[in-house]
């Protein structure tokens, strides 16, 4: 096998792993560390370089996820990336699948931390917290007016675009609240899904005037790109709220601003954008009725530990031969 390229924190976390991985599957694993900032690797360590993880650690370093990147690019004999999280809808990604390298990821890593945050938003949004949080900037002691006081959980509806780990999280969060919950994808239901229906995303406009509550969890593909258009969010009731917990590219950002100005909808969570960073001109800042978070939702301690599980696991079939649990065929 040729050469693996890691961080060296990733590498220092793995020793045992990798020595009892060579052990059963008879394969050692020649690791080659990311060098520091301003170091290159020769052109005959990038030659030998056959496979690489692009671990959580990278996004916390200043930019060296792209770094890292940068010299896969100039690995002529590049075969499999395991990426430590889920999206792989980057342009260099495709890129990448296009010339022939296979690519893993992690859908599941953060899966937890996004659900949490996206369920929090959902409970900040249904019990006002704004409302008070402004009340305290203002030292006033400034309880609901009657026609704020919200709709139990228990008898509100919430449609989750996109049924795979981080939905499938929410959804188990959002039953434990009461909420009535619709999932939305193409693959049929399994025993643990847990949702109260399951629709095909066909479906959805049927699914969308039931929606007290609109969470977007899907990954960012060919179809999932502006589909929750003005005409859909058009479908939802009047007072209805979005989540967003997955790519700014799929909702009509326009469209949402001109609901959420108009009354159309009452509030929406939104951790991604069609921009990132959102500009700081967007209305979306000063919109009393949204809660933004800067694509951060998945932050969480126990993310790089999972991820690397993750690898370790899809790093076994790689040596073995076998196909990848989590190999992505298309973007």
């Amino acid at each position: 096998m040729g050469r693996l390229l890691l961080t060296r924190a990733v590498a220092e976390a793995s020793v045992a792993d990798l020595a009892a991985m060579a052990e059963r599957t008879g394969v050692a694993v020649d690791a080659i560390l990311l060098p520091d900032e301003g170091a290159e690797l020769s052109a005959a360590e990038l030659d030998g370089i056959e496979s690489a993880y692009m671990s959580p650690d990278l996004f916390t370093e200043g930019g060296n996820a792209w770094r890292l990147l940068d010299l896969l690019e100039r690995a002529p004999n590049l075969r499999w990336i395991h990426l430590g999280f889920a999206g792989i809808d980057h342009p260099r990604f495709g890129a990448l699948l296009d010339g022939g390298v296979r690519l893993s990821n992690s859908p599941g890593a953060a899966a937890e931390p996004i659900a949490h945050t996206a369920m929090a938003g959902l409970l900040a949004l249904a019990r006002r917290l704004p409302f008070w949080a402004e009340a305290q900037r203002e030292r006033e002691w400034r309880r609901l007016p009657p026609d704020m006081i919200a709709e139990d959980l228990s008898r509100q509806t919430l449609v989750i675009y996109g049924l795979g780990a981080i939905g499938g999280e929410l959804a188990r969060l959002a039953r434990a609240f009461g909420l009535h919950v619709i999932g939305v994808r193409r693959r049929p239901r399994s025993d643990d899904d847990a949702v109260d229906e399951l629709v095909h995303p066909d479906q959805l406009d049927a699914v969308l005037p039931r929606a007290d509550w609109l969470a977007i969890t899907a990954t960012l593909t060919s179809e999932t790109q502006g589909a929750i258009s003005r005409e859909r969010l058009a479908l939802l009731p009047a007072g209805a709220y979005v989540l967003n917990v997955a790519r700014g590219a799929i909702i009509d950002e326009t469209a949402l601003i001109g609901a959420l100005r108009s009354g159309a909808l009452a509030g929406a969570y939104l951790d991604v954008f069609e921009v990132e960073p959102l500009p700081s001109e967007s209305p979306l800042w000063e919109m009393a009725n949204v809660i933004l978070s800067p694509h951060n939702s998945w932050a969480a301690k126990g993310n790089p530990e999972r991820a690397r599980a993750e690898f370790l696991v899809n790093l076994e079939c790689w040596l073995r031969g076998d196909p990848l649990p989590q190999g992505v065929h298309e973007r």
